[in-house]
């Protein structure tokens, strides 16, 4: 049985997936810090541009603030807490430090057999604490992508690469392709340089789930991941919608291929959540806090933490179904269940 952790981290991104396999991929990092806080760190905690984070949210208007926001995720106590020891590969989608928020301290705290990472060119000023985040840890990411330091080997895929181990554990790389990775290091913009990943785990009808993580993926990713994966991604089981949710300015047709029977959005540091473009049923972090999905062949079922928003999500004249129960091993509340 798998399990995925959508984890409320902010304003960033952080995933962990616990693989039927036994291994653990963790893709990007925010909010993360281990026991101990250096001088750059208490700074950057400090900082008024960090404690505004803690105010800004991104409930679209018309729906209840949870408030989740206040109390967010550290991944590396999270992880901790799950018993989890060792991370098989930790997947950088793209090098925007919202996704990069505590590697150091997660390179310190865990053994990691391999990183996935892209050969973008991005740079950054050295700047203290440039936008509310940890100048050291672009620093020690620099160090790796640049090959000055090696914590644990560097593997650059694109799509179409393929390897036994991600294959036992279910994962394909939609994009970027080099190609895409060349516009954007041209261009120094970095969202459509994600890494785009189908994860299939196996379903009792001898097909598959689908479940996509979408990085910050804009339009030249989804063109391409359109014209050439169209059957792929459609009517997908989960989506992990493109950079946290945000509605900003984008072409949303490809979401008439995907058809998400469930989205999730995650923090952004934008107000505006391109809530309503996505069909129903949608879960934002801010709402409900963590998510955890449950899969097994016969159905993924999502437990939240927040229990007003699944008495509520329970409640809705739609479902009108009956309360939330507590599950002591996830610490969260059913909501409900997708069947194969």
């Amino acid at each position: 049985m798998a399990t995925i952790h959508f984890l409320n981290v902010l304003e960033g991104d952080c995933n962990i997936i616990q693989h039927d396999s036994g291994r653990t991929t963790v893709i990007d990092i925010s909010n993360g810090y281990n026991d101990y806080d250096t001088a750059e760190e208490i700074a950057v905690k400090n900082s008024q541009i960090r404690k505004d984070m803690y105010l800004r949210t991104q409930v679209p208007s018309g729906k209840k603030d949870y408030k989740q926001k206040l109390t967010p995720d550290n991944p590396i106590f999270y992880l901790k807490q799950k018993g989890i020891e060792n991370i098989f590969r930790f997947i950088i989608s793209h090098p925007d430090m919202d996704h990069l928020d505590g590697i150091k301290d997660l390179f310190d705290e865990f053994k990691i057999n391999c990183i996935w990472d892209t050969n973008n060119k991005k740079e950054i000023s050295d700047k203290a604490n440039s936008g509310g985040y940890n100048i050291e840890d672009w620093k020690f990411y620099k160090s790796i992508r640049d090959g000055k330091i090696t914590p644990s080997p560097r593997l650059t895929y694109y799509s179409g690469n393929s390897n036994l181990y991600y294959n036992e554990d279910c994962i394909e790389i939609l994009s970027p392709t080099s190609s895409i990775l060349n516009s954007c290091n041209e261009k120094c913009d970095w969202n459509d340089s994600s890494y785009v990943l189908l994860y299939t785990p196996p379903k009792a009808n001898g097909g598959h789930w689908k479940i996509l993580f979408a990085g910050d993926s804009e339009d030249l990713t989804w063109d391409h991941i359109i014209k050439n994966h169209s059957e792929k991604v459609s009517n997908v089981d989960i989506l992990f919608a493109p950079h946290h949710g945000r509605d900003s300015g984008r072409n949303f047709s490809y979401l008439d291929t995907l058809k998400p029977r469930v989205t999730l959005l995650g923090n952004a540091s934008s107000k505006h959540l391109a809530y309503s473009k996505y069909p129903e049923t949608r879960i934002t972090n801010n709402q409900a806090g963590y998510v955890i999905l449950d899969i097994s062949s016969e159905r993924i079922e999502i437990f939240v933490k927040n229990f007003e928003f699944a008495k509520d999500f329970k409640a809705n004249p739609k479902r009108n179904w009956s309360a939330p129960l507590y599950n002591k091993f996830h610490q969260a509340y059913s909501i409900g269940k997708l069947n194969a």
